[in-house]
């Protein structure tokens, strides 16, 4: 009987199956721009690493000017198990760079990410190094400065969860005094406004804006502070303040309708900036107010708020992914989706390319992590257009080779934002991955992420009866010969190179080991015919023993385990 080689059409079906089954439950290049005030440099945060240089790969400050990019931070991911092995949630460790406010007085503000227990996102432990010419101070939650650099406020949540409460305290940088700020408790869960970088929320003066939300855009608030009074709250009701300028004389705020408007403190008017029907991304606004910077549509715009001339400083053919200004309001820098770094003068638009085309791997994937399967990796710049290969598949696609440590794997289809590799069979461990793609004037590395890979066992997935239409648990009869597909059965001969399809027909790709399952006749255990992914294809023909059982396998020598559980009903015949 050619189990393992009949019914090619319904073998795909039945890999789709095993694909739905095993379905798993710093987004771009440079992030987090922060300019000086004058707008000489920009610093950001990237994963990435500047050529030849022994880096690690979780998130750096990098500064950029006309003359280069240098690295001002680095420190490798630290937090160990209780096994002592790294772990990526552990109490108090570090994780990632997040991003540096820098002040016109040589203050900066860099934040880092801590790592966590539990689950890694709560809570989510977000810390600051404050950096003068004096010294080095370190204060937990995400910390904002005054352009003057001598007051700072902080906020620390308790942990990462949606309407978590938060603490927001004053920080005098010259005497080192840190004290707390009585915000009011809020009647209804809420948030509060306090991101790690962007535009001014605190002037030179310590005035400061902090604004609330319920999470549901159906309530806006928020409060002015100054140092040694009781808060405030915000002169315009249902607003969300968002921005201050240096002289703590004009609020940029968000009304429930979305259009943004600045208010005039000493006057308590406000005017009407953007409508509500224009979305706007990264709002950064001069130290005097007089300039607003956004992205929309793409584009970087810089809005003049005494005449109200919206300005498109920016005519990219790919799509502006963050954009900071200078406090003097003439200098913006923008990310395309490329990964290029642009600085451009806010007065006539023209711009100059400090970073080139810079091709970038997430740390996140997509898929789940069993040697054998592929997994797509998200990314940017990776190619032109979407490229899909044809078995059997190679490591070059397009201008693009992928790596897993030493070895190159084959690619199956090639995005501009993403790549999709398959992962040997045979690899376990923790693995650098690296895709090896061209940039265009850029001072970084090919992009790199690290992953680890448990090392392979048996694992069921897609079950069909043998007229190949699926089941999970059954009831099947006793000798009816069912189709099982699975993973981590080990290797094969003739064995079959990465990204080959596994033969159609004989001589089929069997296992070396001997599969042998209690109340189960195999008739068949290789490679599924036509098949690139590691998988297997198993023909059991069940036996006499009727139930609800376990089905337990040996594979070789191997110990014991459960393969299949199935309901076993007394067949008709």
């Amino acid at each position: 009987m050619n189990l393992a080689g009949g019914r090619v059409k319904e073998m795909y079906r039945s890999t789709t199956w095993l694909a739905v089954l095993f379905a798993p439950c710093l987004s771009a290049q440079f992030t987090g721009l922060s300019s000086t005030s004058d707008g000489s440099s920009v610093y950001f945060t990237s994963t990435l690493r500047l050529k030849g240089a022994d880096q690690p790969l979780n998130g750096k400050i990098f500064v950029a000017t006309q003359e280069g990019v240098k690295l001002f931070r680095a420190h490798e991911i630290e937090g160990t198990s209780a096994s002592g092995s790294p772990a990526a949630c552990t109490v108090g460790g570090f994780a990632d760079f997040a991003g540096a406010e820098t002040s016109s007085q040589g203050v900066l503000a860099a934040s880092y990410y801590a790592q966590s227990s539990g689950i890694c996102s709560f809570p989510v432990t977000l810390k600051t190094q404050i950096i003068t010419p004096a010294g080095e101070t370190l204060l937990p939650g995400s910390v904002r400065l005054s352009d003057g650099g001598r007051f700072a406020i902080s906020f620390l949540a308790a942990t990462g969860r949606p309407f978590s409460p938060v603490s927001v305290s004053y920080f005098d940088i010259q005497t080192n005094i840190q004290t707390p700020v009585p915000i009011p408790a809020s009647a209804v869960a809420h948030f509060v406004s306090a991101s790690y970088s962007g535009g001014r929320v605190i002037a030179n003066d310590g005035t400061a804006v902090v604004g609330v939300t319920d999470g549901s855009f159906q309530h806006y608030g928020g409060y002015l502070l100054r140092p040694g009074a009781d808060p405030q709250p915000f002169p315009v009701e249902e607003a969300l303040p968002l921005l201050i300028d240096t002289d703590a004389s004009k609020v940029l705020y968000q009304s429930l309708d979305r259009s943004l408007s600045l208010l005039d403190l000493r006057t308590l008017e406000s005017t009407l900036l953007l409508p509500t029907d224009q979305l706007v991304v990264y709002l950064r606004m001069s130290d005097d107010a007089r300039r607003l910077l956004f992205v929309s549509g793409g584009q970087v715009h810089v809005l003049d708020t005494a005449t109200l001339v919206d300005q498109v400083i920016t005519n990219e053919a790919t799509t502006i992914t963050e954009a900071t200004l200078s406090g003097n309001g003439r200098v913006a820098y923008a990310v395309t989706d490329r990964g290029g770094l642009l600085k451009i003068d806010a007065d006539d638009g023209t711009s100059l390319e400090l970073i080139g085309h810079t091709p970038y791997l997430q740390r996140q994937f997509v898929g789940i992590k069993i040697p054998g399967l592929a997994i797509v990796l998200r990314g940017s710049g990776l190619s032109d257009t979407a490229i899909d290969g044809m078995p059997p598949f190679t490591p070059c696609l397009g201008n693009v080779t992928m790596w897993i440590g030493n070895r190159k794997v084959p690619i199956i289809r090639l995005e501009p934002t993403s790549v999709r590799i398959l992962i040997p069979w045979d690899l376990s461990g923790t693995f650098r991955i690296m895709a090896e793609v061209p940039g265009r004037n850029t001072p970084f590395d090919f992009p790199e992420v690290e992953l680890g890979f448990p090392s392979a066992r048996p694992q069921t997935g897609a079950i069909a009866r043998q007229n190949w239409t699926q089941t999970y648990s059954g009831p099947v009869n006793t000798g009816e010969i069912i189709h099982v597909y699975a993973v981590g059965l080990g290797p094969v001969s003739p064995e079959v190179p990465d990204g080959a399809a596994g033969p159609f027909v004989e001589p089929f790709a069997r296992l070396t080991q001997r599969l042998n399952c209690a109340n189960a006749e195999i008739l068949y255990a290789g490679l599924a015919p036509g098949t690139v992914e590691r998988v297997y294809q198993v023909d059991v023909r069940i036996g006499p023993t009727a139930g609800y059982q376990q089905f337990k396998c040996t594979l070789g020598d191997s110990a014991p385990f459960v393969f299949l559980t199935l309901n076993v009903v007394p067949g008709s015949n």
